[in-house]
């Protein structure tokens, strides 16, 4: 009788654990734990992951940028050396007497393809990164870029990677380049690209193109282009599944310590891709789009310097700084507000310790007073 009552009372508590489950992150405490993660990182391997440090708002001009991370090879490498340089405070028109932002310009070809004549391989992916480069320092081509982007957009709305293979991030990649030049002009194509992406989510609101479920990385990259393109949209739940949001997908591969874990390593595995991706996403949630923090950098900096043989810091770098401070402070303040705004309301991960403390009060207190009958009832 007494192994029955012992039964009894662990089908009871296995019952109240799934009334009151373990605690998830809320959106908030993610979003700290991204931060700490790129605060506590004492070196960079890749120029993406000084995007998605600066993404979430910590600030990289403290940090040494690896020389081998700029590379001047494409024209897309040129690009992401004009984005990690703008937002680490340096000017790309003068950094080491190079002027990459006049490097890019001479590599867009007439009909707005941006590639170097000697370059192979090239695809959607290496123009949205040209684009988005374009975009940040104010270039009078950067439309001219974007339409021949825009044509490159398959039949069914999707972008592709070099070799023509159809790929929902780089369609994400897309959206959010085209809305940044223009959105009203661009809107036929970006809705053709959004039809494609839906098509391809499922059920638990993950975007999965071959059937093996959500990853981090497709979910950030589809993510950055809705949330650049509706961030409103996305916090209100359009683009939930059966009260799934596609946002709790995403941070569901991120460890504890705030960096995210891939498919393709397994659960709990540190994943570099998945974390600058994941991470820059998420920055995206609060801040909005890294390329427009780069563009108020880039109008920030002024008028360019002579460029000088010694490859040493710009003229006006003081000046930069205490820009960049300032800016760094005010966007701090926004990003509290923001916060603040967010833990009000609170997505599907959400949770309430109070609320589960009185739940399994009740719990031991039941559990008790079954005790106390039980052994009456057995004496």
């Amino acid at each position: 009788m007494k192994k029955i009552f012992t039964c009894l009372l662990v089908m009871l508590m296995l019952v109240m654990g799934n009334i009151f489950p373990i605690a998830a992150l809320t959106y908030d405490e993610s979003y700290t734990l991204a931060k700490n993660y790129f605060q506590n990182l004492s070196a960079f391997q890749s120029v993406d992951e000084i995007i998605a440090s600066e993404s979430v708002g910590v600030e990289t001009d403290q940090k040494v940028i690896p020389e081998e991370l700029l590379a001047t090879d494409t024209a897309s490498n040129v690009a992401k050396t004009i984005i990690v340089l703008t937002l680490h405070g340096n000017d790309p028109r003068n950094y080491n007497g190079v002027n990459y932002v006049e490097l890019l310009e001479s590599a867009i070809q007439s009909d707005g393809a941006v590639h170097f004549e000697n370059e192979n391989g090239f695809g959607s992916n290496n123009q949205i990164f040209c684009v988005d480069a374009l975009y940040i320092v104010g270039s009078d081509k950067q439309e001219l870029a974007a339409d021949y982007l825009a044509s490159m957009i398959q039949d069914n709305g999707a972008f592709t990677y070099a070799g023509g293979y159809e790929d929902l991030a780089v369609t994400g990649w897309a959206i959010e380049a085209l809305s940044l030049v223009n959105q009203e002009k661009y809107q036929p194509t970006i809705q053709q690209a959004m039809t494609y992406i839906l098509s391809y989510q499922k059920e638990d609101a993950g975007f999965d193109m071959y059937g093996y479920g959500a990853d981090a990385n497709t979910q950030a990259c589809v993510l950055a282009g809705l949330l650049t393109y509706d961030s409103a949209g996305v916090k209100a739940g359009t683009y939930n599944q059966n009260e799934h949001n596609p946002y709790d997908v995403l941070l569901s591969f991120q460890n504890s310590d705030g960096s995210f874990w891939s498919s393709f390593t397994g659960e709990g595995q540190y994943n570099l891709l998945a974390t600058v991706q994941g991470v820059q996403t998420i920055g995206y949630y609060y801040n909005g789009s890294v390329y427009q923090k780069a563009h108020q950098a880039y109008l920030a900096l002024g008028e360019v310097t002579e460029i000088e043989k010694e490859p040493e810091i710009p003229v006006e770098e003081d000046q930069v700084k205490e820009d960049k401070e300032t800016s760094s402070t005010e966007m701090q303040n926004d990003n509290q507000t923001k916060e603040e705004s967010s833990s009000q309301k609170a997505d599907v991960v959400q949770t309430d310790d109070s609320s589960w403390l009185i739940g399994y009060s009740l719990l031991f207190i039941g559990s008790g007073i079954l005790l106390l009958k039980g052994r009456q009832y057995l004496e």
